[in-house]
């Protein structure tokens, strides 16, 4: 009994020892990346903002079988935060996170809470209340004396670690450029190392998944991208380092915490989601047999690892902010998040049907995409069926190797359940959540049929 304590506290220590290192790294990369004046990207964040405007608040990409849109809206904000921040306050500026702040120019300050998004008067739709955040980040950037500023507190914002050096060497145009480049770069590798470490059809799995998304066309918004880039990273790591990782519940700890930091509330599970997938792939790999018990206890260590790094982090923005700032950071995200949530309690009516969010999201992921997934899937397990007619397979067995991505399979809908409004609202992110079950449905096809592994090496003998 004593030691069974022993080794629960010891654990404990080892998490609060990582998440204060977390933290210190954190602050750490984003008071470096504040000390750059704003002034050496000016010329950058001029031509961004023209590009934006040209744009408008939205891109739409014509697939044929369906549309993609990207939202530039949210990338003028974060250039607009970027571009804000004082060099001679870094601590302070990446702290609270204002958005058309000029030393000498800004009058006033509103602070986060219900118009942390709000826009200079001359930047709103006063028909239906829309933001017009590239129009405003163009004038902003082209001679309009715009003296309100908005705090954007209750996200780290660690973005601007990344964005910030991007801005000082590149425009918008030719900051997608380099994220394209590095998410080819980073999909290869990941696909490469699938195809080594586990198997080819997996990495076709992997390929299929991603492109139900529409991966490279994501790359066109910083906003989005980003998280994707935390996933596929995650996955390259473990893929690598699987037999040297002692502590997965940590890992899985560190990525939830990196998503909070990195991320706008896009799709953060992608992180939790797919890095899971790679997980259970490499375990059996190397586990002939399958243990449902096991495949539980695993998920929900690593799911409540991952939930705890992501929810602890973003708390702790929120506690930091609030004590040291004096904002009511503190209320105005637990508010936001009974907003985000459509709790009824909260507005007095449940505006968001369940059903009606997982329908938006499937129709925006597309008909043809999951028809498409299914009929992959059934083809391919016909064509199993016919060519080991007469082998021996396991079906028990490989039923319970699709246990946990029949489990994972869920998450997406998990999401959509606890946050109702956002994914409704934000649909055009959100849906991409859905790359979790597509792949995990492609998984399973390829687990059901698949025969002993004795009975391979039989054949070989023979």
């Amino acid at each position: 009994m004593k030691e069974n304590i022993k080794n629960i506290l010891k654990g404990l220590l080892r998490y609060i020892l990582i998440f204060v290192i977390l933290i210190g790294i954190y602050i750490a990369v984003l008071t470096l990346s504040s000390l750059i004046p704003s002034s050496v990207m000016e010329e950058n964040v001029r031509s961004s903002s023209e590009t934006l405007v040209e744009e408008g608040e939205k891109v739409t990409f014509d697939l044929k079988y369906k549309e993609e849109n990207i939202f530039t809206f949210t990338d003028a904000l974060m250039i607009n935060t970027a571009y804000s921040v004082d060099s001679s306050h870094p601590i302070e500026s990446f702290m609270l996170a204002r958005k058309n702040y000029i030393p000498e120019q800004t009058k006033e300050v509103y602070p986060d809470g219900q118009y942390n998004l709000g826009a200079n008067e001359k930047y709103i739709n006063q028909k239906n209340g829309d933001l017009y955040q590239t129009k405003e980040l163009y004038g902003l950037m082209h001679g309009d004396n715009i003296e309100d500023s908005y705090e954007y507190a209750r996200y780290w914002h660690g973005y601007l670690g990344v964005l910030r050096p991007l801005l000082a060497l590149f425009d918008y145009s030719e900051i997608r450029i380099v994220l394209l480049i590095v998410t080819i770069i980073c999909v290869i590798s990941l696909i490469i190392l699938i195809c080594k470490k586990i198997n080819i059809l997996s990495g076709i799995i992997y390929c299929i998944g991603l492109l139900s998304v529409s991966i490279f066309i994501v790359t066109k918004s910083i906003n989005e991208i980003l998280i994707f880039l935390v996933a596929f990273i995650s996955s390259i790591i473990l893929l690598i380092r699987y037999n040297k990782i002692k502590h997965i519940g940590i890992f899985f700890f560190v990525v939830g915490s990196v998503s909070s930091f990195i991320d706008l509330l896009t799709a953060p599970l992608v992180t939790l989601g797919i890095t899971a997938i790679t997980y259970f792939l490499l375990m059996q790999k190397e586990e002939e047999k399958a243990e449902i018990k096991k495949y539980i206890l695993e998920i929900l260590k690593i799911g409540i690892s991952w939930t705890l790094g992501y929810g602890i982090t973003w708390a702790s923005k929120w506690v930091i902010t609030e004590l040291i700032y004096n904002r009511p950071i503190i209320s105005q995200a637990i508010e936001q998040a009974l907003f985000r949530s459509d709790i009824p309690q909260y507005k007095g009516e449940d505006l968001f049907g369940l059903f009606d969010v997982i329908k938006r999201n499937l129709e925006f992921l597309s008909p043809t995409v999951y028809v498409g997934v299914l009929t992959i899937a059934t083809i391919y397990i016909i064509v199993m069926m016919i060519k080991n007619f007469k082998k021996d397979i396991d079906f028990k067995e490989n039923i319970k190797k699709c246990v946990p991505y029949i489990i994972i399979f869920f998450f997406p809908l998990v999401w959509y359940i606890v946050l109702k409004q956002h994914s409704y609202t934000h649909v055009n992110f959100t849906y991409r959540l859905l790359i979790i079950s597509v792949i995990c449905v492609l998984i399973m096809a390829s687990k059901i049929l698949k025969e002993k592994p004795e009975n391979k090496q039989q054949d070989k003998q023979k």
